[in-house]
């Protein structure tokens, strides 16, 4: 039974393997494509009425978000038909060459026999074939571009999608890899029937009379499991990686778990709440630069920062705020959490660049900060929010910044390797706090 998860974003009707199994073998796949294809059509539809009432999409140039739908958010039916004539032609010939042959029992013209059982099953084959690449490429498209606007919102409409990092790289080469492996291995399968009907009008016996039958519809009800399983789990996989990153808010599918909140805080009352938290700003260095250089390359770094920076907040229970750009706004806490967050994407960032060309690395200036703010259910305000803005600049590219408060909080629980940033000055912060620079390695 199909499992349904609701109307939102990640939520959608699960497709049934069951009536692909029954249906799709007695159509010989022209329901599964027939049926595939409406799913995904309508499914695409719903996602792009989603992404149109986005407010990061609102205003943008239409030329570039009809190109986007297009590529994206719109099916072409020329894939999905041919493959389904294909089918049809060849059930077709199933239903000629069976009753000429099994019903009538006329064996005496062994060309025209042997030639309809192979055309029969090239057909076949060459309707399984462009169903599977069509969904494969439909799916893995959607997807992409689905989850690239929600990192980056109206950006994702200036280019070519760019790779959504390497978790996301890694499933769909194993999709991939699963349908190739699968249309290799289904070639000798599909053609087994005409090989069956060579040795039988030829007088070949393999013990029982019944042995050649059995074993062609035998593979061929692998073949039909396999690839109907393939295919259906190519539909409900791109819903469970919906599901995955659907908690995550407009700008934040992967590493947004909001702190628990006390009562009566955070706008919980129905008005802001003031906290002391730690203050998290970071920025990539040479972002807009590189942005002039090569859009899609600086989307693909931007899209790794993103991936590597959500993990960490994850990880160390951080709240994201807000993305800006190529900014993240995150509080904490505990300045222990920040601290130690900073550190570990640090480090993976540094992880990510060993071998990479100057032009692929991503480095990252993080501040942290201290403070007394105003929090509502999705924003801080405060003026500890202007203090780490004014602190992340003083940061290192690739190194972290931190003031005496944040400083006096983990110095006896973090071994950090610092040193004092002398003659800082914070534009606008009339009691500026004294900095520090954490040296990575430590």
């Amino acid at each position: 039974m199909a499992a349904f998860t609701g109307g939102t974003f990640g939520s959608g009707e699960r497709l049934s393997t069951t009536g692909f199994l029954a249906l799709g073998l007695l159509t010989f796949w022209v329901y599964s494509v027939l049926r595939f294809a409406a799913a995904l059509r309508a499914h695409l539809e719903r996602r792009w009425r989603e992404m149109e009432a986005r407010d990061d999409l609102k205003g943008a140039d239409p030329v570039r978000l009809a190109a986007f739908r297009a590529r994206g958010f719109a099916l072409s039916t020329t894939a999905p038909w041919c493959a389904a004539g294909l089918s049809a032609l060849s059930a077709a010939l199933v239903v000629s060459w069976f009753y000429q042959w099994i019903l009538v029992g006329d064996v005496s013209n062994y060309d025209r026999i042997v030639g309809a059982v192979g055309v029969s099953s090239a057909l076949f084959y060459s309707g399984a074939l462009v169903l599977m690449l069509w969904a494969l490429g439909a799916v893995r498209r959607h997807e992409t571009s689905e989850l690239l606007v929600r990192e980056i919102g109206q950006g994702a409409l200036l280019s070519e999608p760019a790779a959504l990092g390497d978790e996301l790289a890694q499933r769909w080469e194993r999709k991939s890899n699963e349908v190739v492996l699968f249309l290799v291995v289904a070639f000798p399968m599909v053609f087994s029937p005409m090989l069956g009907a060579h040795l039988f009008l030829s007088g070949t016996v393999w013990g029982h009379e019944l042995t050649l039958p059995a074993l062609c519809f035998g593979l061929a009800a692998v073949y039909h499991v396999w690839g109907t399983v393939l295919l259906v789990g190519l539909y409900n996989g791109h819903l469970a990686e919906e599901a995955k990153h659907a908690g995550a808010g407009k700008l934040r599918p992967a590493g947004d778990r909001p702190m628990p909140v006390q009562a009566g805080a955070s706008g919980t009352d129905g008005g802001p709440g003031r906290e002391l938290v730690a203050i998290m700003l970071t920025d990539m260095f040479g972002y807009s630069k590189a942005m002039e250089r090569d859009e899609a390359r600086a989307y693909a770094k931007l899209v790794e920062h993103n991936r590597i920076m959500r993990g960490a907040i994850a990880a160390h229970r951080g709240r994201e705020i807000k993305t800006i750009g190529d900014a993240f706004l995150v509080i904490f806490r505990s300045a222990i959490d920040a601290v130690d967050c900073a550190l570990t994407a640090q480090r993976a960032f540094a992880d990510w660049n060993l071998g990479r060309d100057e032009d692929d690395r991503v480095l990252v200036r993080i501040g942290i900060h201290l403070g007394d703010v105003l929090i509502t259910g999705d924003d801080v305000f405060g003026d500890g929010v202007n203090v780490v803005a004014r602190i992340e600049p003083h940061a290192e590219p690739g190194g972290i910044c931190i003031s005496e408060p944040v400083f006096e909080m983990v110095r006896k629980k973090l071994q950090l390797d610092v040193s004092k940033v002398e003659g800082a000055k914070l534009k606008n912060i009339a009691v500026a706090p004294v900095l520090y620079r954490i040296r990575l390695g430590s």
